[in-house]
């Protein structure tokens, strides 16, 4: 899907009827943690987007690597991608299983690692979604267990969700959503939830 394609489907995200089951429509796919389809809920460990080219994780309840209730601080090392402010980490903000992170940190880039390392869904190359992607499902996302709502992003904890840095003008940032929509948000110590995308060729 080209670029300006995916932009377009994006902005539209709120009008396409974004109300059918996983797989109803053939717009949403559930995924194992293979990323072969699947039909069974408790499998069920990411959601294509076949429309956008998208791939999102599901959260899990388990207290493991991507439990929906871990928060993480806001951190991208990388130059080239981090506007000029590469954000903070240490041992204290956030929480996560921080056994699982590289240094001990709960911070946006070490979970990011953490769930490539795992090859989620058979993939190696999830990131943080932009703020556009993120928002148009926000209508997709809730809290509700997966075995009992239709809605394609199912546990999600209520709460504010960081998206990607941009860059509008000559300030870059990194904004959040919060997610599911009217949900009543906590706040933390500079640190929020997480929800990773890939982008499925």
């Amino acid at each position: 899907m080209r670029r300006a394609e995916r932009r377009a489907l994006l902005a539209c995200g709120l009008c396409l009827g974004l109300t059918g089951a996983a797989g109803a429509d053939g717009r949403f796919v559930r995924l194992d943690a293979t990323g072969a389809p699947t039909e069974d809920r408790n499998a069920w460990t990411c959601t294509r987007d076949t429309a956008t080219g998208l791939t999102w994780e599901v959260k899990t309840v388990d207290g493991g690597l991507r439990d929906r209730r871990w928060t993480y601080t806001p951190y991208d090392g990388n130059p080239a991608t981090n506007g000029g402010y590469a954000g903070y980490r240490d041992t204290t903000s956030g929480k996560c299983g921080r056994e699982q992170m590289a240094g001990g940190s709960c911070n946006t880039e070490t979970y990011v690692a953490a769930v490539n390392r795992a090859g989620l869904c058979g993939h190696r190359d999830w990131r943080l979604p932009a703020y556009p992607e993120l928002a148009a499902m926000a209508r997709q996302t809730t809290a509700a267990a997966r075995d009992t709502t239709d809605l394609v992003l199912p546990e999600i904890e209520e709460g504010w969700y960081w998206t990607a840095v941009a860059t509008v003008g000559v300030t870059s940032f990194s904004r959040v959503v919060l997610l599911p929509p009217r949900a009543r948000p906590q706040f933390y110590d500079g640190s929020y939830l997480v929800l990773l995308v890939r982008d499925d060729p």
